[in-house]
């Protein structure tokens, strides 16, 4: 509910400043025009202007003085307006582009994926599938601590790869949270598991396109650039990049807290009663993934079968009006501005100017994926994994100015793929992550021991990242 306005017996209205905030807006304000004043050389009046866009959406990123999305927002406008050839008197000819371009992002295929990901999410929430996919998940790994740890991480990484990690963590803690409580005297065991479920959360996102918004960013923004990557081609790459940091993550955990091995009964709360929306849900469920990972045999887009539980579940009544108002209409607004971001220092030349300050021609592929992966995981500790994806994507991918003839620039796709999978290995902080954040409100961890270990996890993740990525490179699995 909105503050009344303040009005003193004499008729002034009192009018009351953050200053705080307005130092931090006026702060990024002050870069972004200062930047548009650099001496760089190679810089045109548009790319001037654009490099005061992306200054300017960098800070509040970072600082989020304004919200995330409503800097997305910002950058899909200026873009139209200062940078779009219908508003300049040279027209096309200009060599600016048409003002659809920073508007298709909003119309993505990758954004109708991600959006269709939330539908199915809603859904298995709204009718129980989620609760009793979980129980099913985590049953065959028994009673023993050590296994149950094991299943918490596997059932919660899973669950992340199809559906958002911050609602997969909440999934999780409030199906697990009796048997966190039942935990007494064993409160270093219950330390590990609560660490499990946002770390866990964190890598699973990785797995799927729809897993975490910089994965869509990157596959869309490859796409754009020639390099089609399905459904399951990015899962032949991050599954196993997953799996390897699962395995890693439960040794990590295991080794630091140690848990008793006595065996104990998990307590689940009681499912939903099964409904004809529940099996409706089960079955729309199934089918959309199974042709998700089937689209090399049947070549239906992934984005064009993310429309079919859309569909279903809107037309049968399973989500309805109220719950499409609780879609997280954010994160969409946020991939559409990291995406018209990469458009807009494309067509404007900011990003040729950018990369040839760099010599990347003299760093190894080693070299240039690591000090790629170890940039995005700071930055994305500061801020959100989202944000700093479309910052640095944009960047990574103007390396294409570099390709030989043939178009080919494997030295991208590198690039591209190391930010994405890296932005999901920032875990060091409360703040890195929502799911991070969720954990942290428990109460049960410190700052602390949340920087330690999600730190470690993060430095071998990107030893995980660097093996699997060079490794396809050098199989020319990626060209």
């Amino acid at each position: 509910m909105p503050e009344p306005i303040n009005i003193d017996p004499q008729g002034y209205l009192i009018v009351k400043v953050n200053w705080k905030l307005a130092l931090k807006v006026f702060i990024v304000l002050a870069l972004a025009f200062g930047a548009g004043l650099l001496p760089i050389p190679g810089l045109t009046g548009t790319a001037r202007i654009c490099l005061m866009i992306f200054v300017g959406a960098a800070g509040f990123w970072i600082t989020e003085a304004i919200p995330p999305f409503a800097t997305a927002i910002m950058v899909i406008v200026l873009s139209v307006y200062f940078l779009a050839a219908t508003y300049h008197p040279a027209g096309v000819e200009s060599g600016l582009l048409s003002y659809q371009v920073f508007l298709n992002p909003i119309a993505s295929p990758v954004l109708v994926l991600f959006f269709g990901g939330f539908i199915l999410e809603a859904a298995a929430v709204k009718h129980g599938f989620d609760l009793r996919l979980t129980k099913a998940l985590i049953k065959p790994f028994g009673t023993n601590p050590r296994m149950v740890l094991l299943g918490v991480i596997v059932t919660t990484a899973v669950f992340s790869m199809f559906m958002s990690n911050t609602a997969a963590t909440a999934m999780m803690f409030a199906a697990f949270m009796p048997l966190f409580r039942s935990f007494e005297g064993r409160g270093q065991f219950r330390k590990a598991l609560i660490l499990a479920v946002p770390f866990a959360a964190n890598i699973g996102g990785m797995g799927t396109i729809i897993g975490t918004p910089p994965n869509a960013v990157a596959a869309s923004v490859l796409g754009e650039l020639g390099y089609s990557i399905s459904f399951l081609k990015w899962m032949v790459v991050g599954v196993p990049m997953m799996m390897v940091l699962i395995f890693l993550l439960w040794f990590i955990l295991l080794k630091a807290f140690n848990p008793r091995t006595e065996k104990f009964e998990i307590l689940f709360p009681e499912p939903l009663a099964p409904t004809w929306d529940f099996l409706l849900v089960v079955i729309t469920f199934f089918v959309t993934v199974f042709l998700w990972v089937t689209e090399a045999l049947h070549h239906i887009p992934a984005g064009v079968v993310a429309l079919l539980p859309v569909m279903i579940f809107t037309m049968f009544g399973i989500i309805n009006r109220e719950d499409l108002k609780k879609l997280e209409w954010d994160v969409l607004i946020l991939v559409a501005g990291g995406m018209a971001l990469g458009v807009a220092m494309k067509s404007s030349g900011l990003s040729d100017v950018l990369v040839g300050m760099i010599s990347f021609q003299n760093l190894s592929p080693l070299i240039f994926l690591l000090m790629i992966a170890l940039v995005t995981i700071i930055i994305s500790n500061f801020m959100s994994n989202t944000s700093a994806s479309n910052l640095l994507i944009p960047i990574v991918t103007s390396l294409t100015v570099m390709a030989p003839p043939s178009g080919s620039s494997p030295i991208t796709q590198l690039g591209t793929l190391g930010v994405a999978f890296a932005a999901s290995l920032a875990m060091s902080l409360p703040i890195s992550t929502p799911p991070n954040a969720i954990a942290f409100a428990t109460r049960e961890i410190t700052t602390r021991e949340m920087a330690k270990y999600g730190t470690i996890i993060s430095l071998f993740g990107v030893l995980v990242i660097l093996l699997v990525l060079l490794g396809l490179w050098y199989l020319k699995l990626i060209t």
